[in-house]
């Protein structure tokens, strides 16, 4: 029209070239730090327009691994420590890239599952047998010691009579079994009376250890400390024979329908019957001269103990002789004895499954340190 030009001042038709830029994008994340244990995953989801391809990647795949389907971010935990994954959207059909974000991850490694696929100490079969994977062999080829009730190593190498335990075997949920390491400065009767029908759980010895003996003597299980002791599902069952292998003792005293949930126990019989060597041994009749080199066996842990012999949780119910139960002889065999007769007591315990692995290597020197 008159009086209106292109810049050139020309009126004449044009071919003009037009491009649509790609729309800006921004990215958020569901989360931006988490924490994990060894062995366990989390998603996190990534938020974004368009179809841009998610990526991820971790800064230390040792610690934590990352997988992407779609916009789930996977995080799985490798081994105790942190990492940083840095999570990054490609340019999509209408939209560019948006800048990188970043998760903070801290794995925490589960005393259980880092002892047993990581640690691997000395004496640690990892083929399971009488349902844990068992520490066995003796004293100089076993490092099994942990340390309870203080995360400090100089308290515990000092004090071994209150934090100083051995690692009976781990469960297929990552629980560590304990057993002190020193017997309770008192040999105790399994049960006070001698003619009364008390199976574990009713009897004295079980009284007092899941109350002031034991479980409530702040002295071995400080108040914070007693919530890492986890309730279980105890077996009680009695053993009516001495000539029981490893194998068999652990299917007597496992096999029958007496049940107990509580924290506090004593060994059963076959813990030490499997506790020298893998397949385990007779330690009633025949063996006793070798078992007692297990690194299970009272002598080895405590020289010092009020009494050689040691008592376990099993009853001796041969021709109905419920006032008498099993014990390890201070020579080294499996035998009953009268209920209301003193033996050693250690106590026993099972962790909980989130309990974390510090640092330790399990001798006597350089005990596992958790928390």
């Amino acid at each position: 029209k008159a009086n209106y030009t292109w810049s050139d001042v020309s009126t004449s038709s044009k071919n003009l070239n037009w491009s649509i830029g790609k729309a800006s994008v921004s990215l958020s994340l569901s989360s931006g730090s988490v924490s994990i244990n060894v062995g366990a995953s989390t998603n996190v989801t990534a938020t974004r327009s368009g179809n841009g391809t998610v990526s991820a990647s971790s800064s230390n795949t040792g610690i934590a691994t990352v997988s992407v389907n779609g916009t789930t971010i996977t995080i799985t935990g490798k081994a105790d420590g942190t990492a940083t994954i840095t999570v990054s959207v490609g340019a999509g059909t209408n939209h560019s890239a948006p800048s990188n974000k970043t998760i903070s991850v801290t794995v925490n490694a589960l005393a259980g599952n880092y002892i047993l696929n990581t640690l691997k100490p000395s004496g640690l079969n990892t083929t399971m047998e009488g349902g844990l994977y068992r520490f066995q062999g003796t004293n100089d080829t076993v490092n099994n010691y942990i340390c309870f009730g203080t995360s400090n190593k100089s308290s515990c190498t000092s004090d071994t009579d209150k934090y100083m335990y051995r690692i009976i075997g781990i469960n297929s949920s990552g629980q560590l079994k304990l057993i002190k390491k020193e017997a309770l400065n008192e040999a105790y009767a399994w049960h006070s009376i001698y003619n009364e029908n008390a199976p574990w759980g009713n009897n004295s010895l079980y009284i007092s250890l899941n109350g002031s003996t034991f479980l409530n003597n702040t002295t071995y299980v400080p108040s914070d400390w007693s919530n890492k002791i986890a309730t279980i599902t105890w077996k009680y069952c009695e053993a009516s024979s001495r000539n029981y292998d490893s194998t068999g003792m652990y299917s007597i005293e496992t096999s029958c329908s007496n049940t107990l949930n509580s924290k506090i126990s004593v060994m059963y019989a076959h813990d030490y019957y499997y506790a020298y060597q893998s397949g385990g041994l007779n330690c009633s009749t025949s063996n006793y001269n070798t078992c007692k080199l297990a690194w299970l066996f009272l002598k080895n842990c405590d020289t010092g103990a009020i009494d050689g012999a040691e008592w376990t949780m099993t009853r001796y119910g041969m021709n109905g002789q419920s006032y008498n139960s099993w014990h390890i002889h201070s020579d080294g065999f499996g035998v009953n004895d009268s209920v209301i007769n003193t033996n050693s007591v250690r106590p026993v315990f099972f962790l909980t499954s989130d309990i974390e692995y510090v640092s330790g290597s399990g001798t006597l020197a350089d005990p596992i340190i958790i928390q």
